[in-house]
């Protein structure tokens, strides 16, 4: 079966951020080295900035100079991994949306072709799952309206839980994870209190099964 619309948007999205992650990681590390290997003919008081064709970022880098960017590059490239995080959790939940809306759209029961329409079974059916909080929540729901089979779904659900909680810590507590997030992941690791830092690997790690899900999903959409 060919991937729907929708999952080939998930993966061209996903796809060109995981790109543009590594693209992102080798420009600060090319900038880096420049700077280390020309550490000593570099004035201390010189901005990067002005020193490469650059005109995107003029004004916007807070006069960095040689030993800031030196000092930040950590951060810098934290910061590229760690909020892929939110794109990952966007994009997928753009997907399930779409999928709810197709999934309910290819069945009589639930839509009426001849008005174009939700019926009141489709209605209660999408009502119910979009109200449920989360995303693997959203999946479980759908699966006990419905209903079709996600057992095999079931540790693929936990990544997704992981990327959800992680994306609600970024967004909504700057980062910081509190109890409730700590006591809940499967998959990663933090305490309450730490914040949330991903390597390139972990985000992989938890990217590779949730795309799983999503083809998991889309392969429910032609069956009966």
């Amino acid at each position: 079966m060919a991937d729907s619309e929708y999952l080939r948007d998930l993966k061209v999205v996903w796809g060109n951020s995981c790109h543009s992650m590594w693209a992102e990681l080798l420009s600060i590390s090319i900038a880096e080295s420049v700077v280390r290997s020309r550490y000593a003919q570099i004035a201390s008081s010189a901005l990067l900035n002005e020193m490469v064709y650059a005109p995107e970022v003029q004004g916007r880098l807070d006069n960095l100079t040689k030993d800031q960017y030196l000092e930040r590059v950590p951060r810098y490239k934290d910061a590229v991994i760690t909020n892929r995080l939110i794109i990952l959790s966007a994009a997928f939940e753009l997907y399930l949306n779409n999928f709810v809306d197709a999934y309910l759209a290819a069945r009589p029961k639930f839509y009426d072709p001849a008005v174009g329409k939700r019926t009141a079974a489709g209605d209660k059916v999408y009502g119910d799952v979009m109200k449920v909080r989360g995303l693997s929540a959203r999946i479980v729901r759908m699966a006990e309206e419905v209903p079709f089979k996600i057992k095999s779904l079931t540790n693929g659900l936990e990544y997704l839980n992981d990327v959800y909680i992680l994306r609600n810590v970024i967004a909504h507590r700057a980062g910081h994870v509190d109890n409730y997030a700590a006591q809940s992941f499967k998959h990663i690791s933090f305490r309450s209190g730490d914040r949330v830092v991903m390597t390139a690997q972990q985000m992989m790690t938890l990217a590779a099964p949730i795309i799983k899900v999503a083809e998991a999903l889309d392969r429910k959409l032609a069956s009966p």
